[in-house]
């Protein structure tokens, strides 16, 4: 019996590995048509900067305030943990 479950064993791996070949060999994967065409600009843009800045001094100058406010009394809560006692 142990003797079977073995060979069968044997033959479903043959069978997954001959099936994981075949497609490898003959299925098109279509990461190949894409791998020459630019996706992303690989030229930085000048005005990118300029405009991300702009917006968001104008428009969320309150909540980068807050946002600085909370980053400075998170390290000075850390700063104060960790020092000695005397």
């Amino acid at each position: 019996m142990d003797s079977r479950l073995r060979l069968g064993a044997l033959i479903l791996y043959a069978l997954l590995f001959a099936s994981f070949v075949y497609i490898i060999w003959r299925v098109p994967f279509p990461f190949a048509s894409y791998a020459h065409s630019e996706l992303i600009p690989t030229q930085p843009s000048g005005a990118i900067g300029g405009a991300m800045s702009n917006f968001l001094w104008n428009f969320r100058g309150i909540d980068l305030m807050i946002q600085m406010v909370v980053l400075f009394v998170t390290a000075a809560a850390c700063l104060a943990m960790l020092k000695e006692e005397k």
